[in-house]
C-alpha cells in the first residue's frame, strides 16, 4: 500500500474515532457547538452579503442581496445565541413524522387483521413501537437528539476503528508481497 493512502486512512480513522467519541461523552453540548459553528458561517455569510451591497454601491438591483444579508446574519445570530433551537426542532420534526407514518402502520396492520393474515399482530407491535419513539422525539427533543448523537458517536468510532484496521491489515499484506 503507498504510503501517502495508508497515511490518509489512518488520519481519516483517528479523526472518526476522536469525533466519534467527542459525540459519545459530550453528546448535550456537542449540539450547542455545532448550532454555533452553523449560526457563526450563516452569520458570515449574511455580513458578506450586506458588504457586498454596500460596495457595490447600494444598487436598487441588488437590495434582495441586503435583505437576504440581513436575515442571514439575523438568523446566525439567533443560532449562536440560542443553540437549543435548532437542537430541539430536529427530533421533533423527526418525532412528527414518525408519529405520521405509525399511525399509517397501525392502520395497514388492521387491514391485515381484516384480510386475515395470522401474523397481522408483528405489524401491530411494530407500529406501536414505532408511534412510541416518534412520541419520545416530540415530547422530550432533547433526550431523543442526545441518544441520537450518541449513536451517531458510536457509529463514528466503529466506522474509523473498522478503516484503521483496514488499513492496518492492507499495509501489512502488501509489505508481506
Amino acid at each position: 500500500m503507498r504510503k501517502g493512502i495508508r497515511n490518509s486512512l489512518i488520519l481519516t480513522a483517528a479523526l472518526y474515532i476522536v469525533v466519534g467519541l467527542v459525540l459519545m461523552v459530550f453528546p448535550g453540548s456537542a449540539l450547542r457547538w455545532a448550532s454555533m459553528v452553523l449560526g457563526a458561517a450563516t452569520l458570515a455569510w449574511g455580513v458578506a452579503r450586506v458588504v457586498s451591497y454596500w460596495r457595490e454601491g447600494g444598487a436598487y438591483s441588488q437590495r434582495f442581496d441586503l435583505f437576504l444579508g440581513v436575515l442571514l446574519a439575523l438568523l446566525g445570530l439567533f443560532l449562536i445565541l440560542c443553540p437549543q433551537f435548532l437542537a430541539s426542532i430536529i427530533p421533533f420534526a423527526l418525532g412528527v413524522y414518525v408519529l405520521v407514518d405509525s399511525v399509517s402502520a397501525i392502520r395497514q396492520a388492521l387491514d391485515m387483521k381484516a384480510l386475515g393474515y395470522s401474523k397481522w399482530w408483528a405489524s401491530l407491535a411494530s407500529a406501536l413501537v414505532l408511534a412510541l419513539f416518534g412520541a419520545l422525539m416530540v415530547f422530550n427533543p432533547f433526550k431523543a437528539m442526545s441518544t441520537l448523537v450518541l449513536v451517531i458517536g458510536l457509529g463514528l468510532v466503529f466506522d474509523g476503528a473498522n478503516t484503521l484496521a483496514g488499513a492496518l491489515i492492507a499495509n501489512q499484506v502488501y509489505r508481506d508481497r
